[in-house]
């Protein structure tokens, strides 16, 4: 297992005044320079990988290193594979300790905006170190609870922590009763090699998603039929 804390954070003015909507809070300048010159040079994201091999595979339900998962979606991707890459990046919590007044929602939403900046910088950190260091020049990833509940239920948030054990105490996250993860920007998940990259959003149905990248293209049941079918 590898823990990364020292993530290159290189904060892009342009980048985030793209994701924030600047151009409609020109008035407030001198209140987001304040902030900024605060919140940058806190900002610490952070990851956690390992190489996992498959153990074991029948029908919907796939293990890795002996500990079992249960997507119809997954099991597919993972047909032709033997070796994957658990993950959990973050932007992490050092932004939410900035005093700011809960009446501020602005400065809230700058804020949020800094975290998935950072965050998005530990995904691909962790991505890009692994494509160099295994010589990997396609590598897909699936996330439980991203896209169609059916895809990879948020209930398997838990066997993925139980990969990297106290997952809270290696890079500060905390998974919650409900399976959601605290601090907020943090996604878990599981990187594969593919030939043909693969997107959650060509199978979730979500209309209006800014995040879209792919479009909607079918039914997650057609593969969960088309699993169980070989595995009778």
């Amino acid at each position: 297992m590898k823990t990364i804390t020292h993530i290159p954070f290189n904060f892009d003015y342009n980048e985030f005044s793209r994701q924030a909507h600047l151009s409609r809070y020109a008035d407030q300048s001198t209140n987001l320079s304040a902030l900024l010159d605060k919140a940058v040079p806190l900002v610490k994201p952070k990851a956690l990988y390992r190489v996992c091999y498959i153990t074991g595979r029948n029908g919907t339900d796939i293990f890795l290193q002996g500990v079992k998962f249960k997507s119809a979606v997954l099991s597919r991707n993972l047909r032709e594979v033997e070796r994957v890459f658990p993950y959990i990046a973050t932007g992490g919590n050092e932004l939410d300790h900035i005093p700011i007044s809960q009446d501020d929602l602005l400065a809230h939403y700058w804020l949020d905006t800094i975290k998935q900046m950072a965050l998005t910088a530990a995904f691909e950190f962790v991505r890009s170190l692994l494509c160099r260091k295994f010589g990997i020049d396609n590598l897909s990833h699936m996330n439980p609870g991203s896209g169609e509940k059916e895809m990879w239920p948020i209930g398997q948030q838990q066997p993925l922590f139980s990969l990297f054990g106290d997952v809270e105490a290696l890079i500060g996250v905390k998974l919650t009763k409900s399976f959601l993860m605290i601090p907020n920007k943090t996604v878990s998940g599981v990187f594969f090699q593919t030939e043909i990259p693969f997107e959650s959003c060509r199978l979730c149905s979500r209309a209006h998603c800014e995040r879209r990248k792919v479009p909607y293209e079918g039914d997650i049941s057609k593969i969960s039929h088309e699993l169980k079918g070989a595995a009778g």
